[in-house]
């Protein structure tokens, strides 16, 4: 069965990668502004994946959500589509806790065990707050047979004079030694006050020499929304002295703000030239809810783009 990673429109990828001790975050601006679900106020969401073989569309996944008073979910649990057997299995669930203003402060994340028969804890994720500012996103594990949470990574969030952050340092848990070490920054520029950042500098800690060393830099884009339109991310060369281009994404939106068209390309050195590599349209109902998905890998045999998958999202058991 393909991997529940693929959908990434119902619960988000960061959230469904469970962090090992040894893993090493990827360069990427660790950001929770995108909403949770798709379908956020649906109590069940049924995926369906285009069946090529028998030209039809067939289960893929379903959540199952609970909501508060307020509306906010407090329960989300992913059953996978077992097709040789026509029978849903259940695979992941998370429960959210809010404080008294609303903020999600603690997710707990568990996978689904067959030799136990039940839910097994993976991982929990706590925020801290400074105000209504994050200002730590604690990530732990679930470690047997001690049956206890284990730190594995933490965010540190500082912030500008306008309130927008300005700083995320991604520290690692080394639990020979009991303390927290730093690996990753993010620091962010802004050209103007209260603007989104322009670019960002990535930095990586040198444990040896103790100080922060320049990794890369994300070049960001906006439309006159504010939404991002293009973001360059360039790896900085030390024998070279100088940024080299890596990867580029590009987003499209319709008139509402929703997401049309994401393109990701890789930087041909040999060629000095962007090349596609990736890309994915959505489609969206009346109420702004994602409804269909497509999923594109290019072909440079041919020059052109070749259906991965195609995705549809619904409320109704059968489309």
């Amino acid at each position: 069965m393909k991997t529940m990673m693929k959908i990434t429109m119902g619960l988000m990828v960061s959230v469904l990668m469970i962090t090992s001790i040894n893993a090493q975050p990827k360069s990427e601006i660790p950001t929770e502004k995108d909403n949770k679900m798709n379908w956020a106020n649906a109590d069940t969401l049924y995926t369906f994946q285009y069946h090529e073989a028998s030209d039809s569309w067939v289960y893929f996944q379903r959540e199952i959500r609970r909501f508060n008073d307020e509306d906010q979910p407090t329960e989300n649990f992913v059953q996978a589509y077992d097709l040789e057997n026509n029978s849903w299995t259940n695979y992941l669930r998370q429960n959210y806790v809010y404080d008294k203003h609303g903020n999600e402060t603690e997710v707990i994340t568990q996978r689904w065990n067959e030799d136990f028969d039940d839910w097994v804890n993976a991982r929990l994720k706590t925020i801290n707050y400074k105000g209504r500012k994050r200002e730590e996103i604690l990530f732990q594990e679930w470690k047997r047979p001690t049956n206890e949470w284990f730190n594995t990574m933490r965010y540190l969030i500082t912030y500008n004079d306008e309130g927008e952050e300005y700083s995320i340092t991604i520290n690692l848990y080394d639990g020979a030694t009991y303390s927290w070490n730093n690996y990753k920054r993010f620091l962010m520029d802004f050209e103007s006050s209260f603007l989104p950042p322009t670019s960002v500098i990535v930095e990586n800690w040198n444990r040896e020499k103790r100080n922060w060393e320049t990794e890369g830099k994300y070049m960001l884009s906006y439309n006159g929304r504010g939404k991002k339109t293009e973001e360059i991310r360039l790896t900085y060369n030390n024998s070279m002295r100088r940024f080299i281009e890596g990867m580029k994404f590009n987003m499209s939106y319709d008139k509402k703000g929703n997401v049309v068209e994401y393109v990701e390309k890789k930087y041909d050195l040999t060629n000095k030239s962007w090349m596609n590599f990736a890309k994915y349209t959505a489609s969206y109902n009346e109420m702004q809810y994602m409804t269909e998905k497509v999923e594109y890998t290019w072909n440079r045999n041919t020059n052109q783009w070749e259906v991965e998958e195609r995705y549809k999202f619904s409320t109704e058991k059968n489309i």
